[in-house]
């Protein structure tokens, strides 16, 4: 098991300014790297940047100038990312973003169409057939709709470990109340089974959904 800490939202941006040294327009950079300063408290789109500098998908120069969205469902993102050469579809969450090829090409992974509520690749490219009539990306941070740390929208339940989430027992944070403990009777959980036991418990008392009017925190995701 891999027990390695993620990077940070500094440390993965630091990344992708050395994957742009090689893989940007020298005479570009500091137009790129405005776009990634743009959504420097934005892990999701980091996670675009850093895959597409990584593995250019024309294999030759390039870079991102603007990211679009196309849909969102449970902390799950369906991005376009727009570059000087092409226009590419990502899906990404908090751990990854997954190249799904250019946008002309449309989507074909039924399992990502039926997620996002597509019956077939051709309905999809028939709402999505041009990225002009698609919205900017707002970083999470800044989206009204948004949980500015998991992403999930204005309804929907927290990703697990989102430090957002309401507690339904006490009303406090989650993550930091101690009604995990109360609850299943333990002084710490020191397996994953332990969890399990939890989630269950809280499914079983009803999770409380993002509200965005209410539970929207000030701070900016670290």
């Amino acid at each position: 098991m891999d027990n390695s800490l993620p990077p940070t939202l500094a440390e993965l941006r630091q990344k992708i300014d050395l994957l742009m040294e090689y893989g940007a327009p020298a005479d570009k950079r500091s137009e790129l790297a405005g776009v990634a300063d743009r959504y420097a408290a934005d892990i999701f789109a980091l996670n675009v940047l850093h895959s597409f500098y990584s593995f250019l998908p024309e294999a030759q120069d390039d870079g991102i100038v603007e990211l679009l969205r196309i849909s969102n469902r449970r902390g799950v993102f369906l991005l376009v990312a727009k570059s000087f050469l092409n226009d590419y579809l990502y899906l990404v969450d908090r751990e990854k973003a997954e190249f799904l090829g250019p946008l002309s090409e449309g989507l074909w992974d039924l399992e990502i169409l039926e997620f996002f509520g597509w019956r077939d690749r051709e309905s999809f490219i028939k709402q999505v057939s041009a990225p002009g009539g698609l919205k900017p990306h707002l970083p999470v941070n800044e989206a009204p709709d948004l949980c500015p740390v998991c992403g999930c929208a204005d309804g929907e339940f927290h990703t697990p470990g989102c430090p957002v989430e309401i507690c339904p027992w006490c009303g406090g944070q989650l993550t930091s109340c101690p009604c995990r403990f109360t609850e299943t009777g333990r002084e710490a959980f020191t397996r994953e089974a332990h969890l399990d036991e939890f989630l269950e418990l809280l499914a079983g008392k009803g999770r409380v959904s993002f509200n965005a009017s209410e539970q929207r925190p000030t701070f900016k995701p670290g």
